[in-house]
């Protein structure tokens, strides 16, 4: 029997809760199982990598964000990924980060359709490198709380600090999936 092992409920419907939260059957490394926190989600929009536009795109973004890349002390390529385009932390849907490796595309096994992002889940909420542009947005309630870990909230490990992406077949998801560490 299939168990699921998140769910979605309103904070106003916990009236007990558990001590010591239920362990899964195997964890090959702690860093792997996400400790207790808070699960706020936002709507945002981002945008591909730099690399994944065409030429012409590529050239509008370097004379628009020359000026503002300048004022960062950054290279107009790595502000736009950075700062403008790709928001870090756990996500689903969107587009994955190429910060390690060049894009490539993800043809399903099954069919050869490129694949999307199902979802993201990374070491890290946000870094140094994008400033203020990806901070969730304050609200009552927001964090800290009892128990915050700052940039690493849920306390999982991906490698030394990379995104594990899981890719989706868009055409038929039961097709296999494709895991990418970057």
């Amino acid at each position: 029997m299939p168990r699921t092992l998140l769910a979605w409920r309103s904070a106003a419907a916990v009236t007990d809760v558990v001590d010591t939260p239920p362990e899964p059957p195997a964890v090959q490394f702690d860093g792997y199982l996400p400790e207790p926190c808070v699960l706020e989600p936002e709507q945002i929009t981002e945008y591909p990598d730099h690399l994944e536009l065409s030429e012409e795109l590529r050239e509008q973004l370097q004379q628009w964000s020359v000026p503002q890349a300048a004022e960062e002390d950054m290279d107009p390529d790595t502000y736009y990924d950075c700062v403008l385009s790709n928001a870090p932390g756990w996500k689903v849907g969107g587009w994955p980060a190429w910060n390690s490796t060049d894009p490539s595309p993800q043809p399903c096994s099954a069919c050869g359709t490129r694949m999307e992002v199902l979802m993201t889940i990374a070491t890290f909420e946000e870094g140094d490198d994008a400033g203020n542009s990806w901070s969730p947005h304050p609200h009552p309630g927001a964090g800290p709380y009892p128990g915050h870990r700052g940039y690493n909230a849920t306390g999982v490990q991906i490698g030394s600090g990379y995104r594990q992406h899981l890719f989706v077949c868009p055409a038929e998801p039961e097709h296999p999936h494709i895991e990418l560490m970057t």
